[in-house]
């Protein structure tokens, strides 16, 4: 008897070829769901109402019933940065690579960066990536020469952010953009925490929000 296909398999031999695509997947009892790849890489998932890593948890239980691949919609946004094997895993023992430590992984042939946030360093004139996690701000990428400084102010603006927009009533602070003396800035929700990007002023660069939508598009 042959072995039922898992959603992992689904995703290594339909979907990682392709790249870019949307799988869709029905379970036993007819409930469907939409998974989103976009160079290989899952970047988001839907269930009913349920979006990103909640969507996940339930999806990750279902029994498979039928699946379809479609091209990838316009205007799908991020939220999904793991490996895919780590988010189809949950709990798993992973690597300080990131991977999972028992199985060997199933990810796309990698074109660029093998990190989610290494994608951004392409920006030209990157100065800086920080990680923002509660009160925990942690430095990923600093460019070569760029002067170490106190940052701390960017964990308090992205409380403020966050707490502006609950208060407004706009739910979760997805992104953010600031410019200060010294630097253009822009923050995207990844999370429970916020990457943040810095790139130092300079008359002849264009608008970092706009670099930043190209490495995300």
């Amino acid at each position: 008897m042959a072995r039922e296909q898992t959603l992992e398999d689904i995703i290594r031999k339909e979907c990682l070829p392709l790249r870019d695509c949307v799988l869709t997947i029905t379970d036993s009892s007819g409930e469907a769901a939409f998974l989103y790849f976009k160079e290989g890489e899952l970047i988001e998932a839907n269930y009913a109402a349920l979006w990103g890593k909640e969507a996940l948890a339930q999806i990750n239980a279902w029994k498979l019933a039928d699946f379809a691949v479609a091209p990838l919609p316009l205007g799908i946004k991020r939220s999904l940065w793991d490996q895919v094997e780590v988010l189809l895993n949950p709990g798993a023992d992973i690597t300080a690579s990131g991977r999972l430590a028992s199985r060997p992984t199933f990810t796309a042939p990698r074109l660029g960066a093998s990190s989610p946030f290494e994608r951004f360093q392409a920006i030209p004139g990157l100065s800086k990536l920080v990680q923002i996690e509660r009160t925990k701000t942690t430095v990923l990428f600093e460019a070569e020469g760029e002067e170490s400084e106190n940052i701390d102010w960017l964990n308090d603006f992205t409380e403020r952010a966050k707490a502006v927009g609950e208060t407004l009533g706009f739910g979760a602070c997805e992104r953010w953009t600031i410019d200060t003396d010294r630097y253009q800035v822009v923050g995207l929700n990844h999370d429970d925490s916020f990457l943040v990007i810095l790139r130092r002023k300079d008359v002849t660069q264009d608008d970092l929000e706009a670099a930043v939508n190209d490495v995300i598009d």
